[in-house]
């Protein structure tokens, strides 16, 4: 009798090991399926949570001090966030602000001048050179080409505009989840860091290495793009300077934050001044001004922008422990997948690879 019940016992041992097993992988399946229903539905605001997990990083310090301050977390995470707010938003309306009225006030004059017949301000008693310089252009502007060009850029810029209008939506959404991520991960980030540590199937020393080089990254990115932006800066306000540019400070001081925005950079200032230079030194006939002109768009070109390409990988290469060319292939292979926060994460992930890399190496091999 003892044989049978043995038997029978160890066939039900053996179901419960089986459906144990089972169990697990179906849990396992489960999850699987979990994270790409997830995934689906954060995918629309990726790259709002990737920038609102950044933006909050950078800023931590600040909430801390704030914190320890008023002892209140809800108003130390709320003063921070307007403070992200106000930084965003100001150096986007006052580069627009200022590049539109330079750009109008060029375009009204070059527009009445073109109506005028009088490109260039060449009289008749001007010099003969001038009279044909101005003739040839006047021609160049009565052409249907040239008409046709215009039209076609002015469609093509019609165009972006209303694609951008129609976008404005669903921007401002992803910046209201960004803002509302950004306050809670302030006013949770020590709690939010715990639990995902608990959640990384890894060493507790391999974990800490992780986020040890996701801060050592984000911050040398962060501090490369600050230090090159206000050398271009400084740079930009000696050209601006010495090339004649009114309020060369105030150029200098838009330059350098527009140096922080990518895909925007230092030559959607000085490259814009330096034209509207140079029509200023040919419509007035001044020598002096065109050369001006001329100077600062290649001092711009050749001096400051150069500086965009060579001091920042250094910079961020030196302070995160990783090889320029890492940082570089990261920022522009970032900037192509994730926009404007990509100069941040394409970076991050590259330097996590080999963090990752080297873990399987020490741990695995």
């Amino acid at each position: 009798m003892s044989s049978p019940k043995r038997a029978i016992s160890k066939g039900v041992d053996n179901i419960r090991k089986i459906k144990e097993e089972f169990s697990k992988y179906f849990i396992l399946l489960l999850f699987v399926v979990a994270i790409f229903l997830v995934f689906l539905v954060i995918k629309p605001f990726i790259i709002a949570i990737l920038t609102s997990i950044i933006i909050s990083y950078i800023f931590y310090p600040l909430y801390k001090w704030i914190n320890k301050k008023t002892k209140r977390k809800n108003l130390s995470a709320i003063i921070v966030t307007f403070l992200i707010i106000i930084l965003i938003i100001t150096p986007i309306v006052f580069i627009a602000n200022s590049l539109t009225k330079e750009v109008m006030t060029v375009y009204t004059n070059s527009k009445q001048r073109i109506a005028e017949g009088n490109i260039i301000d060449a009289e008749s008693g001007s010099n003969n050179l001038l009279l044909k310089l101005n003739s040839f252009l006047v021609n160049i502007a009565d052409k249907p080409q040239i008409g046709s060009s215009l039209d076609n850029i002015t469609n093509t810029i019609t165009s972006t505009l209303s694609n951008f209008i129609f976008t404005i939506p669903k921007r401002i959404l992803g910046f209201f989840v960004m803002i509302f991520l950004i306050f809670f991960m302030l006013r949770d980030g020590e709690l939010m860091v715990k639990k995902t540590k608990y959640f990384i199937p890894l060493k507790k020393h391999h974990q800490n290495k992780i986020i040890k080089r996701f801060g050592n990254v984000t911050r040398a990115v962060v501090y490369g793009h600050f230090i090159t932006a206000l050398i271009q800066g400084m740079v930009g306000v000696l050209g601006l300077y010495i090339f004649g540019v009114k309020s060369p400070l105030v150029w200098g001081i838009t330059m350098m934050i527009a140096c922080m925005i990518p895909f925007v950079g230092a030559p959607i200032v000085w490259f814009p001044l330096g034209i509207l230079k140079l029509i200023e030194g040919l419509t007035t006939s001044t020598i002096s001004i065109t050369i001006r002109g001329i100077g600062l768009l290649v001092y711009g070109f050749f001096i400051v922008s150069s500086i965009d390409n060579l001091i920042k990988p250094k910079i961020i290469g030196d302070k995160a422990k990783i090889h320029p060319t890492i940082i570089l292939l990261g920022v522009l292979g970032g900037l192509s997948i994730f926009g404007v926060i990509g100069i941040v994460v394409g970076p991050l992930i590259l330097s996590l690879f080999l963090t990752f890399a080297e873990i399987y190496k020490t741990d695995i091999i």
